[in-house]
């Protein structure tokens, strides 16, 4: 376990090279001096629907995002050793009309300790590449969809399934141009063969997510 500690703490010093790229490319493109000011060039219409306020409004000009989150959660998906921890680090980007809805892309990846029937202890290389859509409800609240290719990679073998998830989240504002994100779901793991635990496995588990997404332009 220690091993896949410092693998996530890895994959996690990526994240936040990748976060720290999005925000000095929001704030590179930061909105002219005055520009909350009535009638200032520049000037673009908050996509909350709320009037433009000075160092409280999005200054976004396209809704194109990067961003990345953790997922934590337990169940089908995760090893049967993982327990509750940090299952998910995962890049996204995708579009984003806060107040609307959003379409995001993401490449999750993870390792984890899985025990056979035998006790042996196999690695786990784990990745998901995932799609998810987004409806808003009110203002900053949504509910959302998605679809995952999952797959896992032991000495012991390969294996590739489904994941279809429903849940709803909400998000903060920071800065002039990044949010703060939160989503709760349930993701349904469909039936497939596990090479590791030689058996078919199927089910479910809750995941949280933790994330951010800034506009880059």
């Amino acid at each position: 376990m220690k091993n896949n500690f410092w693998k996530n703490l890895k994959c996690l010093k990526v994240v936040l090279a990748f976060a720290l790229l999005s925000v000095a490319s929001s704030f590179a493109q930061g909105l002219p001096a005055g520009s909350a000011s009535t009638g200032s060039a520049g000037v673009v219409a908050n996509p909350m629907g709320q009037a433009p306020v000075a160092g409280n409004m999005m200054g976004m000009r396209l809704p194109l995002f990067l961003g990345g989150s953790l997922g934590f959660g337990s169940g089908a998906g995760v090893g049967t050793e993982s327990n509750i921890g940090v299952c998910e680090i995962k890049p996204m980007l995708g579009a984003w009309m806060p107040g609307l809805a959003f379409v995001r892309l993401g490449y999750g990846f993870s390792s984890y300790d899985e025990k056979n029937e035998d006790g042996n202890i196999n690695e786990v290389e784990h990745s998901n590449f995932s799609v998810d859509l987004g409806f808003h409800l009110m203002s900053e609240f949504y509910l959302m969809g998605s679809y995952s290719r999952v797959n896992a990679l032991s000495e012991n073998g390969d294996v590739s399934w489904n994941e279809w998830s429903v849940g709803f989240g909400t998000f903060w504002i920071v800065f002039s141009r990044t949010f703060l994100t939160l989503d709760v779901g349930y993701h349904w793991v469909r039936e497939h063969y596990d090479p590791f635990l030689d058996t078919k496995v199927s089910g479910g588990r809750m995941q949280i997510n933790l994330g951010f997404a800034v506009f880059v332009y």
